[in-house]
């Protein structure tokens, strides 16, 4: 199954096919082939992505390992505003992809990229069912790099299986993003969304009970990013409290 997340499979046999697919009030039609991930339908994971994101209006977005573009393209659809690239490093998906968003009348910007290798944008929001099966390193790499690609209070949501790492993945990513959230989860599958601010003082309204010393954090936010890390470590003695109330509460 490696040849999913692989640049070139032109050695395995093509037998396109169409699958139909109704999102909430619209319908879409996709060619798949062997070699690209789920060709017989719309995975359960996918389609519980696609349907927590639709309503998350931005201007710049991402759907970062594309496939043949079911998320992408019906993010589109529903959000027509939004100017959506989406990116792969399997050149069969790609090609899919790129008949897919035009047999389903939208304009999309298409491109080759392994990870963010050949992307040097940011974006508002990044999308993404991440390559389960290449490893762990690689994923955690994919939401490391997403980071860097947003712009501030951008946000990177994404699926993955209680089975298959997402409480692991939950805690790398509050290492690395300021808040992190389970904004929807169904049979086992959890959509987690990343958070990203500049400063780690942004929300410290949200942080500090004494308006006073928000009020001071504020004044010294541009002159002193120290005290940022002041407020990350209130935020996170808050939710350890948080942790021993429920513990004790059960």
């Amino acid at each position: 199954m490696n040849h999913y997340y692989s640049k070139n499979n032109d050695n395995l046999d093509s037998n396109e096919k169409i699958i139909r697919v109704k999102i909430f009030d619209k319908n879409f039609h996709f060619i798949t082939d062997n070699g690209v991930f789920s060709k017989s339908g719309l995975d359960f994971g996918s389609r519980l992505l696609v349907e927590t994101v639709i309503g998350i209006n931005c201007t710049d977005v991402l759907d970062l390992g594309c496939g043949y573009g079911p998320i992408g393209i019906v993010y589109k659809q529903f959000n027509n505003n939004s100017n959506v690239i989406m990116s792969d490093v399997n050149n069969r998906a790609l090609g899919l992809a790129r008949k897919n968003s035009e047999s389903n009348k939208l304009d999309m910007n298409i491109i080759e990229s392994d990870g963010f290798e050949l992307i040097n944008q940011n974006f508002d929001l990044i999308i993404t069912n991440p390559p389960i099966r290449t490893g762990k390193k690689k994923i955690y790499q994919l939401f490391h790099d997403s980071h860097a690609h947003l712009n501030e209070e951008g946000t990177l949501i994404f699926v993955i299986n209680k089975q298959q790492g997402a409480m692991s993945a939950i805690k790398f990513c509050e290492g690395i993003y300021n808040v992190v959230n389970v904004i929807n989860k169904k049979s086992g599958f959890y959509i987690i969304q990343c958070i990203k601010w500049l400063t780690k003082l942004r929300r410290c309204d949200k942080i500090l009970k004494c308006d006073r010393m928000r009020i001071f954090c504020m004044l010294v936010l541009e002159n002193n990013e120290l005290m940022g890390w002041f407020c990350e470590l209130q935020n996170r003695k808050i939710r350890k409290n948080k942790r021993k109330k429920k513990l004790f509460a059960s």
